[in-house]
């Protein structure tokens, strides 16, 4: 199996021979101690066991203390997979934090638009008093001959009105100074949220292009072909015949992301170790591109039926 980009390709493998065969678990890397247990990949493989049976009608493989070994091993990853990894923890490192500001934006906007209102509302208290001491203003104004007793009171009315305003004046400045640095905060996160996509896409693109030039084998069958060549004479002349032969050897599983996964691959190659040969029908067990739909849910194609029928 090959892993690239979303796709995983299998291993190519021909047989002209077919037979059953038992199977066991051999060994597990301490790599995948903490991701599958023995008893894990023995359901899983009784798994496998049960679906063939089921829609085949006929025995495949069994489980022997003496079958073929699936061994669960560990490859060390290539440079370039290193590079991706660590592209990809970057990756989700920018969307975690565009995650983090998307959940933050809805509140500033309440926060913001609460701001605003209330510096609306300090502008129409402000201009109102203010409107207020003017009209008072041209009232006193308009009349004549003021005693100095009422341009007193008057005087000491406006200066009053006057302090009154400064102080709703100076709640206005700071609520207007306030509400700039919300302002000023919020394009500020706007303007991180758009680098961080923009990054992010960045990156996205540049994994991509990366994955297509990794290839990552999931998992291989392997055999031996045996060659027997018998020589005869037959009616005085010297006669050779060829005998060919395919003795299975074992399983090797090379790496999976979940047990789903895992599952579809081992399945793939315990039919490979019967004999089955690859098909190219979608979404078939046995396509070399291992199909999504199988990881949801292992089953038999119609074409996967009729190659087991035709080859085993």
């Amino acid at each position: 199996m090959i892993y690239k980009t979303i796709f995983s390709l299998l291993t190519l493998i021909t047989f002209s021979f077919a037979s059953f065969q038992e199977v066991r678990i051999g060994k597990i890397h301490d790599y995948y101690k903490n991701k599958i247990s023995e008893q894990q990949l023995r359901t899983i493989i009784d798994e496998i066991e049960h679906t063939f049976e089921s829609q085949l009608n006929m025995n495949i493989f069994d489980y022997s203390l003496n079958g073929k070994p699936i061994d669960i091993l560990f490859e060390t990853p290539s440079k370039l997979e290193e590079k991706i990894q660590k592209k990809m923890e970057k990756l989700n490192s920018k969307l975690e934090k565009i995650e983090e500001l998307k959940i933050q934006f809805p509140k500033m906007k309440e926060e913001l638009n609460s701001s605003q209102n209330s510096y609306n509302e300090q502008i129409s208290i402000l201009n109102k008093k203010v409107e207020e001491l003017n009209e008072y203003v041209r009232n006193i104004n308009k009349k004549a001959n003021l005693s100095k007793d009422e341009y007193s009171k008057a005087q000491n009315y406006i200066n009053i009105e006057k302090s009154k305003i400064d102080i709703e004046s100076k709640k206005q400045k700071n609520l207007h100074r306030d509400l700039i640095k919300q302002f000023n905060s919020y394009n500020q996160k706007i303007f991180s949220f758009n680098n961080l996509v923009n990054d992010s896409n960045r990156i996205s693109n540049e994994i991509e292009s990366m994955n297509r030039n990794v290839k990552k084998i999931k998992g291989k069958t392997f055999g031996e072909e045996n060659i027997t060549i018998k020589t005869y004479y037959k009616d005085g002349k010297l006669v050779k015949e060829k005998t060919n032969s395919i003795s299975m050897n074992k399983i090797e599983i090379y790496g999976f992301d979940n047990l789903k996964q895992l599952k579809v691959v081992l399945a793939h190659e315990i039919a490979h170790l019967v004999g089955i040969p690859h098909i190219e029908a979608k979404n078939a067990l046995m396509n070399p591109i291992l199909p999504k739909t199988q990881e949801e849910k292992l089953v038999l194609t119609a074409e996967d039926i009729l190659n087991f029928k035709e080859n085993f």
